[in-house]
C-alpha cells in the first residue's frame, strides 16, 4: 500500500499570509511553501547556508540541485512562492532526510516573525 503523509498550514492575518504544504509518499517528496515576498530575503539566506550555493529566489527559477553525486532535488521558486520537488526511488535516504530537515528549516523561517 501506498503510504501517504500531507501536511498543510496556512495562516492568512493581515500581511501574515503563508501557506505550507508537504506531501511525502513512498516515491516522492515534495513541498511547496507562499509566502510574504519580504520574507524572500530571509529565506534565500538560509537557502545559501544549507545548500553551499546562492540562489536568487526573488527571480523565476526552476533547476536542480545536487545534493551529493547523483541525487537531486528540482527547486522552482519566485518570489513568494517556493517548491522543493524530491525523487526518493533514485535517491539515498541520507539525501532524503537531508530535504525534509530543509524543508523544516524553510517552514521554521517562515513561521518567524
Amino acid at each position: 500500500m501506498i503510504s501517504l503523509a500531507s501536511f498543510g498550514y496556512s495562516c492568512k492575518n493581515g500581511h501574515n499570509n503563508l501557506s505550507l504544504n508537504t506531501i511525502d509518499t513512498n516515491t516522492d517528496f515534495k513541498f511547496i511553501a507562499k509566502y510574504d515576498e519580504d520574507k524572500t530575503g530571509k529565506l534565500e539566506k538560509y537557502l545559501d547556508s544549507a545548500l553551499n550555493n546562492q540562489f536568487p529566489l526573488d527571480e523565476n527559477i526552476d533547476l536542480f540541485v545536487n545534493l551529493s553525486g547523483k541525487d537531486k532535488f528540482n527547486l522552482k521558486a519566485k518570489k513568494g512562492i517556493l517548491e522543493i520537488d524530491f525523487d526518493k526511488r533514485n535517491s539515498s535516504l541520507e539525501s532524503y532526510i537531508k530535504v525534509k530537515k530543509m524543508a523544516k528549516g524553510i517552514q521554521k523561517q517562515l513561521m518567524e516573525k
